[in-house]
């Protein structure tokens, strides 16, 4: 006799298990307690089995036979449905894991966290400053349509597309950049066995224009030089880029150098910079000594951002300093494309040289590393020579700009 929902609406637990037939192998079971549910009985390789279809009322019984007839194909097809069920289950768990797994901002934290730790006495491969680059960059460009994608669902177009944007954009040294951390990104992530893929290694460079790197113009003879400095000297910009373009020309450190430049690394009685190791490209504690002419910039810096921890603080109140791309906007926004902050590096290379001062001072001065014998020998780092050479520099830019 077939079940009616009256039928099994009325049955009362008796203490005991119920049995209720529905035919073609459907039954309810009615348990002691009171539970009512729908099982499968059913022969597979000559052994009996149930297949429990769910409680009712939450399967209706008309659900019910729904389900025994899917399983009753199964059946016929050789296949277990418990078999089956678990199966699916376990893909469903499997599915569910990937969408809460690492996503690509998580990838990129680890391996930032990675990249920036020192290991026994081996220096991090990245500087603080490389971190903040890449940083600001994924924070612009990747991590907005990508970072919360989980590393298992993404595949190279994911990226090429994401690159293309970039592309478009004009951007093509960051598109170049995020590209290589793209590769650094998932080759770790393969080698940590956090995806079964390296995507990064798949991404077509056929889809990409060429960067033309731009050659910058060298300013060495003292007209261009002076033609810089009045352009300087009228420079529209704010206060604090301003006065940073300013020092950068007189102290020719790396322009990430100057930008980030910290109050806790400036002695201004003793008259110098001491930047940490950790600051410098090449991995070096390195000192800068200061002319006058930058020591007045630097007090005239001090009530404006002295309480901050950088001294060209960006005046937006994000706590970080100003970035180099904000000079080299400043000085396109006064049309002065000829050269830009890594310029001014060269630009005092090159005249010192030719004024006649020691080679090796305006090296030294300049972080580079000098090899053989003469490196060993400046390990004193000619201190005294040097703060001649920079107040030396300092004056003869001032001479420049009253020439006329």
């Amino acid at each position: 006799m077939k079940l009616t929902d009256t039928a099994i609406r009325k049955k009362k637990p008796n203490g005991r298990v119920q049995k209720m037939s529905d035919g073609g192998g459907l039954r309810l079971e009615v348990t002691a307690a009171g539970s009512k549910v729908f099982k499968y009985r059913f022969k597979l390789e000559g052994k009996d089995s149930d297949y429990v279809i769910g409680q009712y009322p939450v399967v209706s019984l008309a659900e019910a036979r729904q389900l025994r007839d899917q399983a009753k194909h199964l059946v016929r097809q050789g296949l277990n449905p418990n078999d089956v069920r678990k199966k699916e289950r376990e893909e469903i768990r499997e599915a569910e894991d990937v969408e809460e797994g690492m996503t690509l901002r998580d990838l990129y934290e680890e391996y930032a966290d990675f990249k920036t730790t020192a290991y026994g006495d081996r220096e991090p491969d990245w500087h603080v400053s490389t971190l903040e680059k890449h940083t600001l960059r994924f924070e612009k460009h990747v991590f907005p349509t990508l970072g919360a994608k989980p590393i298992e669902q993404l595949h190279e177009r994911d990226l090429e597309e994401c690159l293309l944007q970039v592309q478009q954009r004009g951007a093509l040294v960051n598109r170049n950049k995020i590209k290589s951390v793209f590769n650094m990104l998932f080759r770790y992530a393969k080698s940590k066995r956090y995806i079964e893929r390296d995507i990064g290694k798949y991404v077509s460079d056929a889809l990409f224009v060429k960067h033309a790197r731009r050659h910058y113009k060298h300013l060495t003879t003292p007209e261009e030089i002076k033609d810089l400095l009045q352009r300087l000297d009228n420079l529209q910009a704010s206060y604090v880029v301003y006065q940073c373009l300013q020092l950068a020309v007189l102290v020719f450190a790396r322009p990430g150098e100057v930008t980030r430049l910290k109050w806790s690394e400036i002695n201004l009685n003793a008259g110098y910079i001491e930047k940490d190791a950790s600051s410098m490209k090449k991995r070096r504690s390195f000192l800068i000594p200061l002319s006058k002419q930058s020591l007045s910039i630097l007090e005239k810096m001090e009530p404006l951002t002295g309480h901050t921890e950088f001294v060209f603080d960006s005046p937006y109140g994000t706590g970080k300093p100003i970035t180099t791309e904000s000079l080299n906007n400043a000085l396109r926004r006064n049309g002065i494309h000829e050269v830009n902050p890594h310029g001014f590096r060269h630009m005092a290379s090159t005249t010192l040289n030719e004024l006649g001062f020691d080679a090796d001072e305006i090296e030294l001065q300049l972080s580079h590393v000098i090899s053989g014998v003469r490196g060993i020998y400046n390990k004193s780092e000619k201190l005294k020579q040097r703060f001649a050479l920079m107040q030396a520099w300092a004056d003869y830019l001032d001479r420049l700009r009253i020439e006329r």
